[in-house]
C-alpha cells in the first residue's frame, strides 16, 4: 500500500472514530443499498462546498478502490450525506430500518 493510500485510510479511521459505535448497528447486508442511497444524496446536494476536503478525498479514494460499499465507504458517505442533507439522510436510515443509527446521529454533536 502506498504512503498516500495508507495516510488516507488512517484519516478515515480518525475522522470516523466516533462513528464506530454507530456502524455496529448497520448490518453488512445493507452496506450496498445504504452506500447507493447515500451516494445519491451526496451527489445531488446543492452545496457540495459544505464537505470538508479531506472527506471528499476519502470518498474519491474509496470510490477508485471500489470500496464505497465497505464499512469505511459507508461511514464516509454517511458523514457526507449527514452534512449536506441531514433530514434526507435520516429518512433513508429510517426507511432501511436503521432507527438506532438515525437516533444516534441526531444526538451526535
Amino acid at each position: 500500500m502506498s504512503f498516500v493510500a495508507r495516510n488516507l485510510l488512517i484519516s478515515v479511521r480518525l475522522f470516523h472514530s466516533g462513528m464506530e459505535e454507530v456502524m455496529k448497528e448497520v448490518p453488512v447486508s445493507l452496506y450496498g443499498e445504504l452506500s447507493s442511497r447515500l451516494s445519491s444524496i451526496v451527489l445531488s446536494a446543492n452545496d457540495k462546498d459544505a464537505l470538508p476536503v479531506d472527506l471528499v478525498k476519502t470518498i474519491i479514494f474509496l470510490w477508485r478502490q471500489d470500496q464505497l460499499q465497505s464499512k469505511a465507504g459507508v461511514e464516509a458517505l454517511l458523514k457526507a450525506a449527514e452534512i449536506v442533507s441531514p433530514e434526507e439522510t435520516y429518512r433513508v436510515l429510517s426507511e432501511l430500518g436503521l432507527k438506532k443509527v438515525e437516533m444516534a446521529l441526531r444526538k451526535a454533536p
